[in-house]
């Protein structure tokens, strides 16, 4: 990761493919911060589907990073190329392993909780979804869990279009945008809460609203204030060059990875180098 101190920040808060929930947010370096240049779909746009997404991505890729509230990898069963499975106790793929590690899982063990319930299902998880509940205690959906195929599938597209122009978990990163609130001190409700999503928005010193463009589009729609959000993920990300715990490293680049403030144990136990 080469921690490239982008000049601009797109986040996009991605809904299934046929819906009209998708809302992308750009955010260009400003004195001090950040500001926000543009938010879509404006009133009089249609709904961002994949070819006006993707185009209005492209048309915004110069130093750009893409923050991607959703899935941007699969479970390591899906991707799986071996022509047997030999069983999760068995397995020795790295992000099995790590999941079974993260869940207190040794070699062998059956991993069967109470009343037959597994605790890791490789086929829906990834660890990077177990790092954040096990270490962080976030609860994160999985990425391939109850509703979210049709959704994982549509960002496993969308990477695809942009490999051409981004590179995952550098210039194409995926976010969780209640999280990297939560690990920020905003704990409280803010999906249904107006009032709290505009009293966020004021309480980010280094975000601002360019002329023209109303922090009132993030009142009326909590898609348009998640993909904000996410766009500012990826701006501290930039701006403090976050570290990845050397407990999982190691899964890096293959493996997918969810983008959030970083605790005191990864900051303390990775040196590193503010990208400003």
């Amino acid at each position: 990761m080469t921690h490239k101190p982008f000049k601009r920040f797109i986040g996009i808060d991605l809904g299934g493919g046929k819906g009209k929930k998708t809302a992308l947010a750009v955010l260009d370096r400003s004195r001090g911060g950040v500001t926000v240049t543009a938010l879509h779909p404006r009133p009089d746009e249609p709904p961002l589907y994949d070819a006006a997404l993707i185009a209005t991505v492209r048309d915004r890729a110069e130093d750009a990073m893409v923050c991607v509230d959703a899935p941007l990898t699969l479970p390591p069963c899906v991707r799986c190329d071996v022509a047997g499975c030999p069983g999760q106790e068995s397995c020795v793929d790295a992000e099995v392993v790590t999941l079974r590690r993260l869940f207190g899982l040794g070699p062998g063990a059956s991993g069967v909780g109470r009343r037959g319930k597994p605790a890791v299902t490789p086929y829906t998880q990834r660890a990077t979804e177990a790092y954040l509940l096990q270490r962080r205690g976030i609860l994160a959906r999985e990425a391939l869990g109850q509703g979210m195929g049709p959704l994982t599938a549509r960002a496993s597209h969308l990477v695809r279009a942009l490999t051409d122009r981004f590179t995952l978990n550098d210039s194409l990163i995926e976010v969780y945008p209640r999280a990297t609130l939560e690990l920020l001190g905003f704990r409280d409700p803010y999906k249904k809460r107006v009032d709290k999503r505009i009293e966020i928005l004021a309480r980010l010193r280094d975000l601002s609203f360019a002329p023209g463009v109303w922090r009132e589009e993030c009142r009326r729609s909590d898609h348009v204030f998640d993909a904000v959000i996410g766009a500012y993920t990826g701006y501290l990300r930039s701006r403090d060059a976050w570290p990845v715990s050397p407990d999982v490293a190691s899964l890096l680049p293959t493996a997918g990875w969810i983008w959030v403030p970083p605790g005191d144990m990864e900051a303390a136990a990775t040196p590193h180098a503010a990208a400003d």
